[in-house]
């Protein structure tokens, strides 16, 4: 799997910094597993992930994703807030993979229709300089019971 791939893979969920917060969104609390993940480079290729390794859960105030890998699971934890109506930001608050990224943050535009969460990021400006980052990463997800 492309080193890009798995980065976002393992860190698909963090944004530009925020100020004034909405309320949290009931809507996200729970339990989310990634049915398909599509990464956008800056040279026009993607790669699509739908093997549902990937899980989300959102609390009132933190956030953690969860990837399996070959070699176990990577975890990653954010601090988020809602920003806008249907946007969250997130802040990565600590990492067993990406420890680099700490203190990133990334928006999220997200839309929730039943039981299904998509959502949307695009990196800042400055992330396109790094090789591994992704231009742009869609996620579809399906509500799932906690573990």
């Amino acid at each position: 799997m492309p080193s890009f791939l798995r980065s976002a893979l393992l860190a698909f969920a963090a944004v530009a910094p925020c100020t004034h917060a909405a309320a949290p969104d009931p809507a996200l609390l729970g339990c989310w597993r990634a049915a398909k993940i599509v990464l956008y480079t800056q040279d026009g290729a993607q790669a699509e992930d739908s093997s549902g390794r990937c899980s989300l859960q959102f609390k009132e105030d933190q956030l953690e994703s969860t990837c399996r890998t070959t070699s176990g699971s990577a975890t990653t934890t954010y601090r988020y807030e809602v920003v806008r109506p249907q946007v969250y930001a997130a802040t990565m608050a600590g990492s067993t993979f990406r420890t680099e990224m700490v203190g990133s943050t990334r928006e999220y535009e997200y839309r929730i229709e039943g039981d299904q969460l998509r959502t949307v990021t695009v990196p800042p400006a400055l992330a396109f300089a790094a090789a591994a980052v992704p231009q742009r990463v869609e996620t579809d997800a399906a509500r799932v019971p906690c573990p």
